[in-house]
């Protein structure tokens, strides 16, 4: 969370990376200029499908938190194809979800050697990822006006297509923060349609029935995963011209939430909550307790999740 210091342009790193291994990265990287190609070797180029597999099992354990089997995965895909630039940012990323710093310093170097632009891009997100998970987050943040989004975070709907009570909840939340600040503009985000309703579809009309003037929502109603309201949610801001955002979501997914669409672009500036008075407990995050954060992160900035 950025909190008025200035954001960097993590947005051309991203671009640079998606020129490199020509992954689609979804609408947010449509406002950055397109980087030049750079030809990056990857395991493609250079071993056999048994290595790919490798590549593929060591992401499987990886995202499960199992590190001893995906680290030694990803280590023979590194000595079958030292020159690709997606292990060295896999093992950079690892080691820091596992505080180990000497690790971490020798990958992220080769990683540098390999591809300086997926380098830059996999420090950023480190770096957000560290901040999100220890710093304070404010939940009385200093609006301003239409360059302030408040942006609601979707959840599964309903078999019959009616909301959860901790989706109403997210609602409440932005619905007292759009009455403090009248003209910031609300994104709801969600796809994951039940009985033809997205959710998006669905929080519109409560904040409309909850006297929240229809003009001032803005649907996404694509997104299926927090990872996709970031990369989504993130260029409709931009889009409709705000500039800084407050996050409505279940207080336990705020870390991650704040962390994924700050890698994805945005400047988070604090959290919605109906009770200012009673503000939720978020202690920091323990370097090992960064797993999601992590995963989320490989996906925004475009690494393969198989070969």
């Amino acid at each position: 969370m950025r909190s008025g210091r200035q954001q960097p342009s993590i947005r051309v790193a991203v671009v640079s990376c998606v020129a490199v291994f020509g992954l689609a990265m979804g609408s947010s990287s449509a406002t950055a200029e397109p980087a030049a190609p750079i030809s990056t070797p990857t395991i493609a180029d250079a071993v056999r499908s048994a290595d790919a597999q490798q590549y593929n099992d060591a992401q499987n354990a990886l995202v499960k938190g199992r590190y001893e089997a995906g680290f030694a995965a990803l280590d023979a895909v590194a000595t079958a194809a030292p020159n690709d630039a997606n292990v060295a940012a896999l093992q950079t990323f690892y080691a820091n979800a596992t505080d180990d710093a000497d690790a971490r310093a020798l990958h992220s170097a080769r990683l540098r050697a390999l591809s300086p632009p997926l380098a830059d891009a996999v420090d950023r997100a480190i770096e957000v990822i560290d901040e999100a998970a220890m710093e304070a987050i404010d939940f009385a943040p200093a609006t301003d006006g239409v360059r302030t989004a408040i942006v609601v975070l979707g959840l599964g709907l309903n078999d019959d297509g009616s909301m959860a009570p901790e989706l109403v909840q997210r609602l409440k939340s932005a619905a007292a923060v759009a009455e403090r600040s009248p003209e910031s503009p609300i994104i709801v985000t969600g796809g994951n349609p039940q009985r033809g309703v997205t959710e998006a579809e669905a929080m519109k009309k409560w904040l409309i029935d909850n006297e929240i003037a229809a003009d001032r929502i803005h649907a996404e109603s694509t997104a299926n995963s927090t990872v996709q309201n970031a990369q989504r949610a993130t260029p409709l801001a931009t889009e409709i011209g705000a500039v800084n955002l407050v996050l409505a979501t279940t207080p336990s997914h705020l870390r991650r939430a704040i962390s994924d669409f700050e890698i994805a672009g945005a400047d988070v500036i604090g959290a919605a909550t109906s009770t200012p008075d009673d503000l939720p407990a978020l202690p920091a995050l323990a370097p090992t307790a960064r797993l999601g954060m992590t995963v989320d992160a490989t996906k925004i900035i475009g690494i393969p999740r198989t070969y």
